[in-house]
């Protein structure tokens, strides 16, 4: 005859075989994909690396920002680190090398950006900085002998060997100036500028590109080009720069960094939106919001 711990025991385990077993999977709810590191590959000409004063910045702009891991491109190791303005943000970056310790780009709005929550399941993102300054469009050919784009390759390849998880890659592309000021005829530009993005969408599989244009320089006809671009590519974003502040005729300042950057991120946050389950409506050109995020990354 069974004794008391027996029938006790007996009578555990049957609530235990009785019970479900909780699931991770129970617990995502209906919908969700599963989170994928946000990339984020700032490239093209000068204002790609960007010519706005350090000195400017306050001073948490100027300290180290771990929500931005930005690949150093100095180290041989092409890891990521804290951005940290003067020390990693721009570096290898052709005709700007004398900018190096003293100025930034597009890179401080977009930190100021995640600091504010921009993007709420994304506490933190990846950067690789990839321009060039003076280039054109020709440059980044992919035989051409500047090597632009194989430095382009290069940094990315490296950031998928370390973020192996499928990521989200979003490039930010800023390119015409100079094609404009050489006066290159702009249906040629047009065509090879869709070349680019055709490369970088073979390399960056499901890339989304925002491209800056240039209203508050002038460039009219660059301006209308990238327009047509993006209204003919479901994952292309032409984004105004009216009203963004210059240090002179062909590049941003501090503040008109941090404007351009804002819309930027909108225009980002907008087609993140439109690739998800539930696609939300979005509009191919981002046109000046009546707020941007200022330096301290308040409104």
């Amino acid at each position: 005859m069974p004794n008391k711990n027996t029938i006790l025991l007996a009578a555990l385990a049957s609530i235990v075989c009785l019970t479900p077993i909780p699931s991770f999977a129970q617990k995502i709810a209906p919908g969700r994909q599963e989170l994928r590191p946000l990339v984020f590959v700032i490239t093209g000409e000068s204002n790609s690396g960007g010519i706005g004063k350090n000195a400017d910045a306050s001073p948490k702009e100027r300290t180290p920002r771990p929500e931005v891991q930005i690949m150093n491109l100095t180290s041989g190791q092409f890891d990521f680190e804290d951005l940290q303005l003067g020390v990693n943000n721009l570096r290898d970056h052709h005709r700007l090398e004398n900018y190096y310790a003293t100025h930034h780009g597009l890179e401080n709005g977009l930190a100021n950006a995640i600091a504010a929550n921009a993007f709420p399941d994304h506490k933190q993102v990846h950067l690789i900085k990839t321009g060039q300054g003076g280039s054109r469009i020709s440059q980044w050919a992919e035989s051409h002998s500047s090597g632009f784009w194989k430095k382009f390759v290069q940094r990315t390849d490296a950031a998928k060997r370390q973020l192996l998880d499928k990521p989200q890659w979003v490039v930010w592309l800023s390119l015409g100036i100079n094609d404009a000021i050489d006066r290159a005829p702009i249906d040629r530009w047009k065509l090879d500028v869709r070349a680019h993005v055709k490369r970088i969408r073979s390399q960056l599989p499901g890339a989304v590109i925002v491209m800056t244009q240039f209203q508050s320089m002038g460039y009219p006809e660059t301006n209308a080009a990238i327009a047509e671009i993006a209204k003919d590519d479901p994952n292309v974003v032409a984004v105004d720069s009216t009203g963004a502040s210059s240090r002179d005729k062909n590049h941003w300042d501090y503040a008109g960094l941090k404007t351009v950057a804002a819309r930027m991120v909108e225009a980002t946050q907008r087609q993140i939106e439109t690739s998800s389950p539930t696609p939300q409506s979005s509009t191919r050109q981002v046109t000046p919001p009546k707020t941007a995020i200022r330096g301290d990354g308040s409104k």
